[in-house]
């Protein structure tokens, strides 16, 4: 595992190899120099300008190859299962400074022949670079990084390569006026890769003793599998939306009505509710027909739904096999309401209007009450504390002309259904115990 001190320790390295490397050449013909790792702007440039080779990071960029290696770190619970590392690429400038006539091309062409000669850092010259130096009164002395040790990046799976990288006009440009320093020779380096990882601890799967129940392995079907293409409402295809109380049309490929269910679920509402196949159909193919239990039909409907869009879709549970569930389609549930009074005085109008089933408390901010073809917000809104009891809202509306008004309920974007089917075949007609009118 290598420590977050990885960066340091290769800047560390690459300083230390250059310094070396200098120095085994000889250039006592140019005077003295130094070999840093600091930014350009606080280095002493013009007439007290020093001989010195300067290696700066001037940017850390991800790994492309090890960026998603070990992903995910953690399961469902938050629970960590793996340290997966932090793969970077470190980009350097290597700048040369002089305090004569070329000095700077000299120290700038050994160190580009040394990193040339020298494009991988070997794990020896890691462990070197970053131990601590020997003792020569026999007192143990710090490290460079003092009571810490960088010396796990020579461990890590991935050597350290070296490669030039030779920038533009403009790129050094940018870069030099960036760093507002004054512009010498210079030398773009990418070390790849640096793999910095948590030594920490995490859960481990259990061996597989048996694969499945009396090791039989997993069970393969050979039959397509079945598709659910569309569930709608039973009355009509043209309408949005079902209602308590009413059926279901299932339609696919391969649907088996025997030990099935249509499971209907909204995530959002946190409801999840399994329906029997009332009218499963015969030997031939054709499509399933679901009931939804009214609230008379089923005590836990009223507060056991909600208005919204569910994902329905077909469980399969066969004996002996595991159950599983087809692909899912949207259905939407649409409010069912009651409006009194139904006629009323012009002028400033009350109505009542009660909703099955009974709405959330975060549904209550957006529903609207629409009269005829404008949208009003709620008056007052009561859900009983008796869950078997709908929601009730009120709504007051002064100046209302005369005349005869469609009253709808809509809550998150869903409209209660004002229509009756009448007529063989059916045919849909507004219906009148949804309208008021205004005299």
């Amino acid at each position: 595992m290598t420590s977050a001190l990885a960066i340091a320790a290769v800047s560390a390295s690459l300083k230390d190899l250059l310094n070396n490397g200098l120095i085994d050449h000889d250039l006592s013909s140019i005077g003295s120099f130094a070999v840093t790792a600091q930014p350009p702007d606080r280095i002493t440039t013009g007439q007290t300008e020093t001989n010195q080779l300067n290696l700066f990071l001037y940017q850390v960029t991800p790994n492309l190859g090890w960026r998603n290696a070990g992903l995910p770190a953690r399961d469902g619970r938050g629970a960590r299962i793996g340290n997966p590392p932090l793969a970077l690429d470190l980009h350097y400038l290597l700048t040369a400074y002089g305090a004569a006539d070329l000095n700077a091309e000299v120290l700038l062409g050994y160190a580009m022949q040394l990193l040339h000669e020298n494009p991988v850092l070997t794990r020896q010259q890691l462990r070197t670079a970053l131990a601590a130096p020997s003792p020569i009164d026999g007192t143990v002395l710090p490290g460079p990084f003092g009571t810490l040790s960088a010396q796990d990046l020579a461990d890590q799976i991935e050597l350290l390569k070296i490669t030039p990288v030779y920038l533009g006009t403009e790129d050094l440009s940018k870069l030099w006026t960036a760093m507002q320093a004054r512009y010498r020779p210079s030398m773009a380096y990418l070390v790849s890769v640096v793999l910095i990882q948590r030594d920490a601890a995490t859960r481990s799967a259990l061996p597989v003793l048996k694969r499945g129940p009396d090791d039989r392995g997993p069970i393969a079907q050979g039959a397509p599998p079945p598709v659910l293409a569309s569930v709608r409402p039973a009355a009509s295809e043209l309408l949005p939306a079902v209602r308590l109380g009413e059926d279901l049309v299932v339609r696919g490929t391969q649907l088996r009505s025997d030990a099935a269910t249509i499971q209907l679920e909204s995530v959002r509402l946190g409801i999840q509710r399994a329906l029997p196949i009332t009218a499963p159909p015969g030997p031939a193919a054709g499509p399933l027909i679901v009931h939804v239990p009214s609230a008379a039909e089923d005590a836990g409907a009223m507060s056991g739904w909600a208005v919204g869009v569910y994902t329905a879709a077909i469980r399969i549970a066969e004996p002996g096999r595991p159950a599983f569930l087809t692909n899912g389609v949207p259905v939407a549930l649409a409010p069912l309401i009651t409006v009194t009074p139904r006629s009323v005085a012009a002028g400033t109008v009350s109505l009542t209007v009660t909703c099955t089933p009974r709405l959330r408390p975060e549904q209550e901010a957006q529903a609207r009450l629409v009269l005829g073809d404008t949208a009003f917000p709620a008056t007052a809104i009561t859900t009983p504390a008796n869950p078997s009891e709908p929601t009730t809202l009120q709504l007051t509306l002064p100046g209302v002309a005369s005349g005869t008004y469609l009253v709808r309920l809509r809550v998150d974007g869903i409209d209660s259904l004002p229509v009756t089917l009448t007529g063989s075949p059916p045919r849909l007609e507004f219906d009148p115990q949804q309208t008021v009118t205004v005299s």
